[in-house]
């Protein structure tokens, strides 16, 4: 029988399910913005990281939950400490239950984020102490594979070198090289040069099971492997080595995207429907568009043709330069936001699309952050829950979630789309069992949001 060719193709997911049970642990994905949910389904997602909400997972014998840590919104020194702070949370947390955990640091399959400083503060934290790193960014749904040590974005069948897009132009988190052992170089400012990364090839990889754990098991304290993959049935392989490593008492550093969790815990995605939920009758749904990338841009131009929304769009110029908190400008939006929802109108609330950038990416940083802000506050003061909730970016969806709506604790439902996951809102949450769509900047192309409105707004009896 012949392999098939779809890179979505899951041959292995019983058997490492299998084997990810028979560890008896935890997995715990550290993520640096809430987008790491992608490949995941009814699992829970953490908005803070106390030592006691671990404790209660650890209790509870969790197999796998999300942090969100959003590390990816603070300095290089506010994130560093902040996953300093979890794996030491962590490390108590398991002391106190007994429980076994592997940690994994998830972040953006484009490579933005803080390499290696947040990967060796949670480590350390942790106390896993000085173990090999393996640098996973597959992104399969999103088209986000590494071939050669190149990671690539696969757009419309061509094969892009991450070096070549938007993402590496990144004001605060820029690079210059796809090819990882270049990149590592690179990100650590020439502290492991490129000839000393490691890399365990798609060759190899073929070669089976013997030949992956082999490479894998002689890795030594702080090596860096680059795990190259173009499918999941390559990188499930991959985990098939890793789970017998790990049993036999091998530890690892995981620097990931979303598929490794996936293939890791042998837990395929779930597609997910709104009309599988009771709705708000009547109401209209928020849509939050925060993200400024080109793709974001042209998903808004898509999705504000649409009938039944009213386009609703926010100032940034307005808010950056305001001394004040600009109350009278965020009422006003407030109340026409919720005059459309009453009215069963589907506001679409989105920045101004200009990039308004700083001179440093710490600069920068502060203006996404205050901008960030005034959507949080916006939700704040909005009282008509929602029939639903789109937030399209990543630190826009992670900040209105656990800021403006005061999640600490949510369920990963499935994903409406492939790549854009949907969670339910807790209890504790100022609308509670709402399905919030946490919707990234980078996937997609221009008319899925458009088709994500419409899953919504669809009538159910035609």
């Amino acid at each position: 029988m012949t392999e098939s060719n779809n890179p979505l193709d899951r041959p292995y997911e019983k058997e490492i399910r299998k084997l990810f049970y028979e560890q008896q642990l935890t997995l715990v994905i550290v993520d640096d913005d809430p987008t790491g949910t992608q490949t995941a389904h009814d699992v829970p997602v953490l908005g803070h990281w106390t030592e006691q909400a671990f404790l209660d997972e650890f209790m509870n014998k969790t197999p796998l939950f999300f942090v969100l840590a959003n590390t990816r919104s603070l300095t290089q020194r506010e994130a560093t400490a902040r996953a300093r702070e979890i794996g030491q949370n962590l490390r108590k947390a398991a002391e106190h239950t007994g429980r076994r955990f592997l940690v994994i640091s998830r972040s953006d399959s484009t490579l933005r984020g803080y390499y290696p400083s947040e990967v060796e503060a949670l480590s350390h934290g942790a106390g896993a102490g000085n173990l090999p790193t393996l640098l996973i960014p597959a992104f399969f749904e999103g088209g986000r594979i590494t071939e050669d040590n190149v990671h690539y974005i696969v757009e419309k069948g061509e094969k892009i070198p991450v070096s070549e897009t938007v993402f590496a132009q990144d004001k605060s988190f820029g690079y210059s090289n796809a090819d990882l052992t270049k990149w590592v170089e690179e990100k650590t400012g020439g502290r492991i040069p490129q000839e000393a990364v490691k890399s365990l090839s798609i060759s190899d990889i073929e070669q089976g099971e013997k030949a992956i754990f082999d490479r894998l098991d002689a890795l030594g304290e702080d090596d860096v492997m680059v795990i190259n993959n173009t499918t999941y049935r390559q990188l499930e392989k991959t985990c098939l080595a890793l789970h017998r490593l790990i049993k036999k008492g091998k530890g690892f550093n995981f620097r990931t995207a979303a598929s490794f969790v996936s293939a890791f815990s042998g837990m395929g995605p779930l597609a997910w429907h709104p009309q599988n939920r009771p709705s708000f009758s009547g109401l209209g749904g928020l849509i939050i568009v925060g993200s400024y990338v080109k793709k974001s841009t042209s998903q808004l131009e898509q999705l504000l043709k649409k009938q039944g929304i009213k386009a609703i769009p926010v100032a940034v110029e307005k808010i950056i330069a305001a001394e004040s908190s600009n109350e009278a400008y965020l009422q006003e939006l407030v109340k026409n936001i919720e005059t459309c929802l009453t009215s069963g109108i589907h506001p679409v609330v989105y920045t101004s699309r200009n990039l308004i950038s700083g001179d440093s990416p710490e600069e920068s940083l502060a203006i996404g952050e205050r901008v960030t802000g005034f959507l949080v506050n916006l939700v704040k003061n909005i009282n008509i829950q929602p029939a639903f909730f789109i937030a399209k970016g990543g630190i826009t969806s992670n900040d209105i979630a656990v800021k403006g709506l005061h999640m600490k604790k949510g369920m990963v439902l499935g994903q409406i789309i492939a790549g854009v996951p949907v969670w339910e809102m807790g209890e504790e949450t100022r609308f509670p069992g709402m399905p919030y769509v946490v919707y990234p900047g980078n996937v997609g192309d221009a008319e899925s949001l458009a088709r994500v409105y419409d899953l919504f707004t669809a009538n159910p009896t035609k």
